[in-house]
């Protein structure tokens, strides 16, 4: 997902009740009888939503051998770990980009003892500094960092690799869900183009926003708990920025007195670091108030802005160096909308957004989550588990 980086460079809540069973998960699955997927192979699953939490979904109901159909309203897989390919040497992650666990969550979400994982991501060097400006630069050893990087690759590529070759069949793009309904005999979905598609149950995917705008329908209407936590959940905006300079100058993070506040957080990293590649990359991380506070500006006021704070703590190397830069408006990308739930949002809200209605429609997701964690890619695929745990039992 569209993720914040943890301490010291922007913490995101990690609680780490029910880590230990989720982990183990899919070693579970796997090991149920073949009569427990045996009696769902008749079903047909509809799959709303081609991100993380969707495609996991799939490959995990494609691995029992269920009938599995995935719609996804965007011209391409992927939603909020999207990259960009072109603007330098690596993959520059336009949303999630940190793995916020241990580098086995990857064997886990492809659930296979015969594959042979070779991402490769690089844990920060406890040596290596990271800064912190309140009117003056102070530099200190950045320290333990539960954070990795990817190494010349991404989430996306990731997904790419293991997950997407095994599931594109099954997936129609450009096929926007606006309609669930549920009181049948069956799930009937609509799409906007007025395509009806039948399915025995449904996993819901769709990024939280959406559903909050009202863009998803359900008939009936969801439980009034589920609806009360959709209306009222805080979701941040958010905005990556990128800049390419002909000198590194910058430290491997830059925080400032404002970087973590409960309306949200902002930081300044090195998008290159632990790549192969001599390209001097720096990247903004922005979601909640701090994003909005850019995201009012135009892209030439906020190079301007963003420029005029840089040379303040670096005292004019960045325009003297800058070459050009990327820009990605989370809140203005389709079927989006907006970054992910807020990381001080009470672990209530993801509760109840997780689990199934009527044993029919599911939800999964890195908002939809009964442990106590959300908001990263790890915790969408660890939802889909459970919800195809729960799906098949």
């Amino acid at each position: 997902m569209f993720d914040s980086p943890n301490t010291p460079l922007g913490r995101r809540r990690f609680i780490a009740q029910g880590m230990a069973g989720l982990a183990s998960l899919l070693v579970g699955c796997n090991s149920r009888s073949s009569k427990v997927a045996a009696e769902r192979l008749g079903e047909r699953i509809v799959i709303v939503g081609a991100g993380p939490a969707g495609m996991t979904a799939a490959h995990l109901l494609r691995q029992y051998g269920v009938e599995v159909a995935v719609f996804e309203a965007a011209p391409t897989h992927g939603g909020r770990i999207k990259h960009h390919t072109t603007f330098t040497d690596f993959p520059i992650s336009l949303g999630a980009e940190w793995v916020h666990v241990g580098p086995g969550i990857l064997d886990e979400i492809v659930n296979d003892p015969a594959v042979n994982v070779t991402t490769k991501v690089r844990a920060y060097d406890p040596n290596d500094l990271a800064g912190y400006y309140d009117g003056r630069l102070m530099l200190g050893p950045i320290g333990d960092e539960l954070d990795r990087k990817f190494v010349g690759s991404s989430w996306l590529d990731f997904f790419n690799t293991y997950i997407y070759p095994g599931i594109a069949d099954a997936i129609t793009f450009d096929s926007q869900v606006t309609a669930i309904d549920y009181a049948g005999d069956t799930v009937q979905l609509t799409d906007a183009k007025g395509a009806t598609h039948v399915a025995d149950r449904v996993i819901v995917t769709v990024p939280l926003k959406i559903l909050q705008r009202g863009d998803l329908a359900f008939t009936p209407a969801l439980p009034p708990r589920r609806a009360r936590a959709i209306a009222s959940a805080d979701i941040w905006s958010g905005l990556k920025v990128f800049l390419e300079f002909t000198e590194k100058f910058y430290p491997a993070a830059l925080a400032f007195p404002d970087s973590e506040m409960k309306q949200g957080q902002r930081l300044y990293y090195d998008a290159a670091y632990g790549q192969k590649s001599q390209a001097n990359i720096l990247g903004l991380f922005a979601v909640g108030h701090h994003a909005e506070s850019y995201l009012v500006l135009s892209e030439d006021e906020l190079l301007k802005r963003i420029l005029a704070e840089l040379d303040e703590v670096f005292e004019g190397e960045v325009s003297r160096t800058y070459v050009r830069h990327l820009v990605q408006n989370w809140n203005d990308e389709p079927y989006i909308h907006a970054a992910y739930l807020a990381d001080d949002a009470p672990v209530s809200t993801s509760q109840h957004l997780a689990g199934s209605v009527d044993d029919r429609v599911y939800f999964a997701g890195d908002a939809y989550t009964r442990f106590h964690d959300w908001s990263s890619v790890h915790a969408a695929a660890w939802s889909a588990m459970e919800t195809v745990e729960d799906l098949l039992s």
